[in-house]
């Protein structure tokens, strides 16, 4: 843990996964977004601090990559992520996220691709935006809702329940 780790962060993130398992996480991370064209390495950017703001924020993670990062799975990050792939799809999907969100909540990689993070752009009543004002989303709007149901047939299904 760093030293500049708030110790109630400490005992948390100690709670949600040990150091053991942290420490495999950054070895995952360096080997899922490894350095390259002048950004960092995840497993040098996802630290405490982030780990514990993405824990905050989805907590219904912590059992899956509890399980994602389990020492039966060896030392090797890429058999460890092949494996996961191929048994356990929502403890990959966790380990993934879990990289990936603390990756992009680090200021210096936002800075980096220039994303400042949600930015309020406020609006009058009177400023309409291109696609309200070209009637772009009539046609949409006229044909009601649809989508794809995922586990019945490929075919639509219709706001209207068919």
């Amino acid at each position: 843990m760093s030293g500049d780790t708030p110790p109630d962060l400490d005992a948390e993130l100690d709670t949600a996964l040990d150091p053991a398992r942290r420490a495999v996480l950054r070895e995952v991370a360096s080997h899922l977004v490894p350095a390259a064209h002048g950004m960092p390495a995840a497993g040098d950017v996802v630290d405490d601090r982030s780990l514990a703001f993405v824990l905050r924020a989805r907590p219904d993670l912590v059992e899956a990559l509890r399980a994602a990062l389990r020492p039966e799975l060896g030392d090797d990050p890429g058999t460890r992520l092949a494996a996961l792939a191929a048994d356990e799809s929502e403890s990959a999907a966790a380990l993934q996220l879990a990289v990936v969100a603390g990756y992009y909540t680090d200021a210096a990689v936002r800075a980096a691709i220039g994303y400042p993070g949600q930015v309020a752009k406020p609006m009058t009543a009177f400023d309409y935006p291109a696609y309200i004002e070209e009637c772009l989303i009539d046609r949409v709007l006229e044909r009601g809702p649809i989508w794809r149901d995922p586990d019945r047939a490929a075919a639509p299904v219709t706001g209207e329940g068919g």
